[in-house]
């Protein structure tokens, strides 16, 4: 059997790794995707294992949702197994720098320990989403305590914008993405069985029910038995290239800025971070780990977040002027005086109804892998082996993965007015966070009501009257680029 694995990104290569390991005598794999990885989400990834530290007020009551969450808690307790088994196929063919042998259970780049503190640099939806991670926390026996703000590690914010709560969760953690990639593509490309090909894909050849190859950059068309699409936001445009009508929904580029800083005086230990604000996960900042030696003075901030029909090469100047000025204030004051490092851009694969898609399509030989917005690398884990065992033909593990089928329907989670009033409390708190202080007098209230009155004519204009719009696809509603 041989497989075509059209994308190299963590999803990509994690399941490309899973189906190494079941490899037969005649099988073989081929990974399809250049090496600079243009906009992988994973090069502007934290990357954070935060399944709780995640959580938002109300973001547990639909089943779906709450079927992310177990997908994503299952993640968070998988990676360091996960990570072992990479390791122990790499034998000795590890870079000595990679920090293998150091970390989260003695082996690998993982290291555990977030603290998520409630400060008032927004508004009191951050006083909501904390208490809700706190109450998370409980009802899933979750082991966490709260802590005085003033004992983390390297907190020092601007005075102003303190915090007066924070809880520390030690089971949740962070790795470094970039170590993590190299290790995948040093293990999985070192395999007699798996050839990669440092090009891109341009379109599907496709004919009587199933894909027949795969149209490389140069014209070179590579047959297989099996397809795997995983190239994360730009999955919709190679689709729309191969004129390839599988009833997917459209795939947007969530475009996602974060910033890798040195600061010598001030090595991090743990993640810091805020709750999800803003339509974004917050401001956090979190040790980039780069070799063997711990802690370190390398830390990435993030990360801002918008959404585009098209692919956005640059940081907007906005951004990284907010998310400098966010973790000077937020984190630590020191930090004017640290080192610019790099300025990540990441597109998020981000789906019109904000949901994973995942799983086979109406071609038979066709399966996709998008949508997962900035949970693809947290998730590889389970991602890639439910990946692997469709190709395989392994029975379906849960009956709600159908729930993810890239070829459904939109999922309609959030009545009308609840997606409205999730918006106007999303982008007064964006607000705040951008240094809006409000006049003396109603002010705050009638910039809610100007805004529900504005999200009350889109949801009429585009047809949305017995569901809601998802808040971060408001601009792609509003400008014609997603369809009801």
């Amino acid at each position: 059997m041989h497989t075509v694995v059209i994308g190299n990104g963590i999803v990509a290569l994690s399941t490309a790794f899973r189906l190494m390991q079941r490899l037969g005598p005649n099988d073989r794999i081929t990974v399809i995707g250049p090496r600079s990885r243009p906009g992988s989400a994973t090069h502007a990834a934290a990357a954070m294992l935060n399944s709780f530290a995640e959580i938002e007020a109300g973001g547990l009551e639909h089943p779906v949702d709450l079927f992310r969450f177990e997908l994503s808690h299952l993640a968070t307790r998988m990676w360091p197994n996960f990570e072992r088994q990479i390791i122990d196929h790499a034998g000795g063919c590890l870079p000595a720098d990679c920090g293998q042998c150091t970390g989260f259970g003695g082996g690998g780049c993982i290291d555990t320990g977030t603290f998520v503190i409630n400060n008032n640099a927004a508004d009191d939806l951050d006083d909501e989403n904390f208490e809700a991670i706190a109450k998370a926390l409980d009802d899933f026996s979750e082991p966490y305590e709260y802590v005085s703000p003033r004992s983390i590690p390297n907190y020092r914010p601007h005075q102003g914008q303190r915090a007066m709560r924070a809880l520390f969760i030690p089971g949740e953690g962070w790795v470094n993405p970039r170590l993590m990639l190299e290790k995948l593509d040093m293990v999985v490309g070192r395999h007699p069985q798996v050839r990669f090909l440092e090009t891109s894909a341009q379109r599907l050849q496709h004919g009587q029910g199933a894909v027949s190859g795969v149209v490389l950059d140069n014209g070179e068309v590579v047959e297989a038995d099996n397809f795997l699409l995983a190239t994360g936001a730009s999955a919709w445009d190679l689709l729309q290239r191969s004129d390839l009508d599988i009833g997917m929904q459209r795939v947007f580029y969530g475009v996602g800025v974060s910033l890798e800083i040195e600061s010598p005086d001030n090595p991090h230990t743990h993640c810091i971070r805020t709750p999800n604000r803003g339509l974004a996960c917050g401001v956090y900042s979190a040790p980039y780990f780069t070799g063997p030696h711990r802690p370190t003075d390398h830390i990435l901030i993030g990360a801002s977040s918008f959404t585009s029909a098209t692919p956005v090469a640059h940081a907007r100047i906005g951004s990284v002027e907010s998310l400098l000025k966010s973790a000077m204030e937020q984190i630590n004051r020191d930090f004017y005086r640290a080192s610019l490092v790099r300025v990540n851009v990441g597109w998020r694969p981000s789906s019109q109804d904000g949901y994973p898609m995942v799983g086979r399509t109406a071609l038979r030989n066709l399966i996709v892998a998008t949508g997962t917005k900035r949970d693809g690398f947290h998730m590889a884990p389970v991602l890639s082996q439910y990946l692997a065992g469709l190709v395989h033909g392994d029975p379906l593990p849960d009956e709600r993965w159908n729930w993810l089928a890239p070829d459904r329907a939109p999922l309609r989670v959030l009545t009308r007015e609840q997606a409205i009033a999730k918006a106007v409390r999303h982008q007064i708190s964006a607000a705040y966070q951008h240094g809006f202080v409000p006049a003396k007098s109603r002010m705050p209230d009638q910039l809610a009501d100007t805004y529900r009155s504005q999200l009350e004519q889109l949801h009429d204009q585009v047809g949305a009257i017995d569901w809601g719009i998802p808040p971060d696809m408001l601009d792609m509603y509003r400008y014609g680029h997603a369809k009801p």
